[in-house]
């Protein structure tokens, strides 16, 4: 019998599987997938993407294999179903040590919960949606198979750990879920602390070259809104806020994609806003607009952690949360601000008015950067795997 192989801290290595129906989009969840195999795949494990879809560059370690299954039916809910049968039959003829679940599946060892708990996002869409949309939630049979699979997963006995990025998190899964909350841990989402540390030194050269390619003048308060989906992201009564604060000279700045940007546009003319706002759609270099802002605003109504939290302190720019945003978590008197209320537009005025008169400077934006240093990506994933490996 030959030796087992082993990793680079002198240990068995071990076999870890990823599940993650879609590998090649790159948006939160899919960048924490890709740090988090490939952390695993540099301490010498044997990593395996098991997935339906892969395309583009992967950006994943040489050493990690990719695994497609067959999976193609039309209907939207059919293709999560399949997906997850077609997973359930490949780990019985395929054991491995570690099967981390990114995605809507039910049988895994461990699970990082980034997309939160969809009931309780269900619950949380009520107070946005129209009574008559309310009513066909349970309808849809997509919401009905991933609410299944949700309680199948959470409540799986095979289940080791479960990681989510924020208490909030936490919360609502002991609060809809019989799972056991030792098996639960919160870490909440890293950022790349180092490699924005030469866009952070310049932030005061490429906000004077975007201020110019705006034509606007450098004493206005600058804004930043990040998101896509503006609904669930809270842009609505951010711009009704901002409509009672038009004595301000502020200018915000949104980026992200939105199917209704055009009604967007209307209720912004409507507020008396337009000239206040820029609709800048999605944007290659997000890292302009942080180095322009004084302010970065996220009043989202249902957010498990949004990356755009740590990305924009790591980038000295203040923060204002909701508190549906679990990454307002990290937020401190020094480096944010929570909104006390979305439905209180009053209380958003005001939490708003008390940021407009301030300015980014130098030494306020090195505070914000070092208040999130322990959360840079090596730090967090390594707590993430070392609590895998405990186990």
């Amino acid at each position: 019998m030959s030796p087992k192989k082993m990793n680079s801290e002198n240990r068995p290595a071990l076999k870890v599987y990823f599940l993650k129906r879609f590998l090649g989009q790159f948006g939160g969840l899919e960048k924490y997938t890709h740090y988090l195999s490939n952390a695993f795949a540099k301490r010498g494990h044997d990593v395996t993407f098991i997935c339906s879809t892969a395309k583009g560059d992967q950006k994943l370690d040489d050493k990690i294999q990719i695994e497609t299954l067959n999976t193609s039916p039309l209907l939207s809910y059919r293709k999560i179903q399949a997906f997850d049968s077609a997973c359930q039959n490949w780990l019985q003829k395929n054991p491995a040590d570690i099967v981390f679940g990114m995605d809507r599946t039910s049988e895994q060892t461990h699970i990082r919960a980034g997309n939160g708990v969809h009931r309780a996002f269900m619950e949380r869409r009520k107070s946005i949606d129209s009574w008559l949309k309310t009513k066909t939630y349970f309808l849809n049979p997509t919401n009905k198979y991933i609410l299944d699979i949700e309680r199948k997963s959470f409540e799986n006995p095979n289940l080791k750990k479960l990681f989510t990025n924020s208490n909030m998190v936490k919360d609502e899964v002991l609060q809809y879920y019989n799972v056991d909350p030792t098996k639960i841990e919160v870490i909440h989402n890293g950022v790349e602390y180092d490699d924005l540390l030469p866009y952070f030194e310049n932030w005061e050269e490429t906000k004077n070259e975007t201020l110019q390619e705006f034509d606007l003048p450098k004493d206005m308060h600058h804004m930043l809104f990040i998101g896509n989906g503006y609904q669930r992201k809270g842009l609505g009564p951010l711009m009704k806020a901002l409509s009672q604060l038009r004595q301000y000279p502020f200018h915000l700045y949104v980026i992200g994609k939105e199917r209704n940007l055009s009604a967007y546009r209307k209720e912004a003319c409507n507020l008396g806003l337009k000239d206040h706002i820029s609709f800048l759609g999605s944007q290659p270099n997000i890292l302009k607009y942080y180095a322009l802002a004084d302010t970065c605003v996220i009043p989202s109504f249902y957010d498990p952690f949004a990356n755009v939290t740590v990305e924009a302190l790591a980038m000295g720019v203040f923060v204002i949360s909701s508190k549906f945003n679990g990454g307002h978590e990290v937020l401190t008197p020094q480096n944010g601000s929570i909104i006390p209320s979305l439905y209180d537009i009053d209380s958003f005025v005001e939490t708003l008015k008390a940021r407009l008169t301030c300015r980014k400077t130098k030494e306020s934006a090195q505070k914000i950067r070092n208040s999130v240093a322990h959360l840079n990506f090596e730090a967090q994933l390594n707590k993430m795997i070392d609590s895998c490996l405990e186990i």
